[in-house]
């Protein structure tokens, strides 16, 4: 019956979830977004039908976004807190209650974000390296760039997809010192650090990190040369506790264009740092510890259990 209540979603609101699969531009804060303006416009967009029907598309709708990426939890978070702040209000008002959600959640807070911000300054300073392009750490870098906290950056290319040279081209447009390095440098470059930064696309129950490929590996060598590495990510990327660990994999063309008899390409996007890498995690809500880590996991996992009990 679900299946063929996504079967049955109108055009606009299929079409905006199978954007969401298939965007490979764009990170996990952006994608939530995306998400929760899909929910929003399908509230609009359902405005006047039946409320039987209406219930059957938005919860269909918020369903497919919870599987739509499953290496990004803030996603299917999104999409779950949609629905669950209808499930806790009155009959008469569930839908009110969905659209405040959904337009909060789709639109980036810069109170929040001036937070995060702040919370960073207290551990991220002098050089740091980076990789891939998350835009919330983005925003923290050049913003402690141009508060002198961050000196110097080191950002590694991110193959495949080379975020991290279009992360290299914002930030030394933005005025600050970057030196681009090949994936592989990092044991080149690491002694000229004073710590490591880390987006994330999920962050699990028990602190271990999910992002970009290459995460983990730079990891490990900054563990081997003392160097804290600092997760800076919002709360909404923590996975409920159930939420499927999942790597994306993407097209192997990407790696070997043409194919050779007795190559299996294979083309990971995403790996898992371990908790025991990482020294701090920084959020919107501060400095987190791996207990309070585990009690937002929890409440992640309370509004996603909303949705499937629906």
């Amino acid at each position: 019956m679900e299946d063929d209540a996504a079967n049955a979603l109108p055009a606009e609101i299929a079409g905006s979830i199978q954007a969401i699969r298939d965007d490979r531009e764009h990170g996990a804060s952006w994608l939530a977004r995306a998400a929760a303006q899909t929910l929003l416009h399908a509230n609009v967009q359902t405005e006047g039908m039946p409320d039987v029907r209406r219930d059957a598309i938005l919860r269909a709708a918020a369903r497919a976004l919870v599987t739509a990426r499953p290496s990004m939890a803030a996603v299917a978070n999104a999409a779950a807190r949609v629905w669950s702040a209808g499930v806790v209000t009155s009959a008469t008002t569930r839908w009110q209650a969905m659209h405040g959600m959904a337009e909060r959640l789709a639109s980036p807070d810069g109170q929040e974000r001036q937070a995060l911000i702040d919370h960073a300054e207290k551990l991220v300073a002098g050089s740091v390296y980076t990789l891939s392009r998350s835009g919330t750490v983005e925003d923290v870098l050049l913003a402690l760039g141009r508060r002198g906290a961050v000196t110097k950056l080191f950002i590694a290319e991110s193959r495949p997809g080379g975020e991290g040279v279009a992360l290299a081209r914002a930030l030394a447009t933005g005025g600050l010192p970057v030196t681009l390095v090949a994936d592989a440098a990092c044991g080149v470059f690491m002694a000229e650090v004073n710590c490591v930064v880390l987006g994330a696309d999920s962050l699990r129950v028990d602190g271990s990190v999910v992002n970009k490929v290459g995460s983990y590996p730079l990891a490990l060598m900054a563990h081997a040369e003392g160097k804290p590495v600092y997760v800076i990510c919002e709360t909404l990327k923590i996975a409920a506790p159930d939420f499927p660990f999942a790597l994306e994999e993407m097209d192997p063309a990407e790696l070997l264009s043409d194919a050779v008899v007795g190559i299996t390409a294979r083309n990971p996007y995403f790996d898992m740092t371990p908790a025991t890498l990482i020294a701090s995690y920084i959020t919107e809500k501060g400095i987190l510890d791996r207990e309070t880590i585990a009690r937002y996991s929890q409440a992640a996992g309370s509004a996603l259990a909303s949705l499937s009990a629906s």
